[in-house]
């Protein structure tokens, strides 16, 4: 249960950053876009470390991530337990260890649900235009390569649930930090992201 509540807990998360000021620090956001990598298949590993008010140890997860840019993306948790969760525009489909589907939510019924799966790609591959709706923007280039975006939610009703969203990269993004306005906050570490052209094969039977 926990596992899923932090899964996705991320997912709300990349919910949330879909919306970024378009007209803010345009210069910025060229800036940091023309540094990212643009592949059709982005994949690495992660840890993520989700921090709860009132409780001491954070709840810690790891394994590895997948995004293809036609596809969606799939978090494969290794740490603490099994598990894996596809998320596209039109689907959220979470499996347990076993590969059987625990849960499973579609766009039709729920249109939110697009926007989580396009949200969550575009934070993945840094797509700062898809990213550039109701977010106050400032941020950072660090070295020839480097980059750091504070994103602040810009209605009163996102800020109800979050304070600001970090992002930091250099070709891909490498660390996003969530910090929720109840005092919440989630880091996902992305490790080693590396480009390729297309899916390997052992890596397409996951977005079935």
């Amino acid at each position: 249960m926990k596992r899923r509540a932090f899964l996705l807990a991320l997912c709300g998360a990349m919910l949330a950053s879909t919306r970024l000021a378009g007209a803010a620090a345009p210069d910025l956001l060229a800036a940091v876009a023309a540094r990212l990598s643009d592949a059709p298949v982005i994949h690495g590993r992660f840890e993520q470390t989700r921090r709860l008010s009132g409780f001491a140890n954070p709840l810690v997860s790891r394994g590895d991530f997948v995004l293809a840019r036609e596809r969606g993306v799939v978090w494969s948790t290794r740490e603490p337990f099994a598990s894996s969760l596809l998320v596209t525009p039109e689907r959220l489909v979470m499996r347990g260890a076993d590969g059987r589907v625990q849960q499973q939510m579609q766009a039709d019924a729920q249109p939110a649900m697009r926007v989580v799966g396009e949200s969550v790609i575009a934070v993945l591959r840094g797509d700062l235009q898809t990213l550039s709706a109701r977010f106050e923007v400032a941020g950072k280039l660090a070295g020839k390569n480097g980059w750091s975006l504070t994103l602040t939610p810009r209605d009163a009703a996102m800020r109800r649930v979050f304070a600001r969203i970090e992002l930091a990269g250099d070709r891909f993004v490498r660390d996003v930090r969530l910090e929720e306005a109840g005092g919440d906050s989630t880091h996902v570490k992305l490790i080693d992201p590396s480009a390729a052209t297309r899916l390997a094969a052992d890596e397409e039977p996951r977005f079935e």
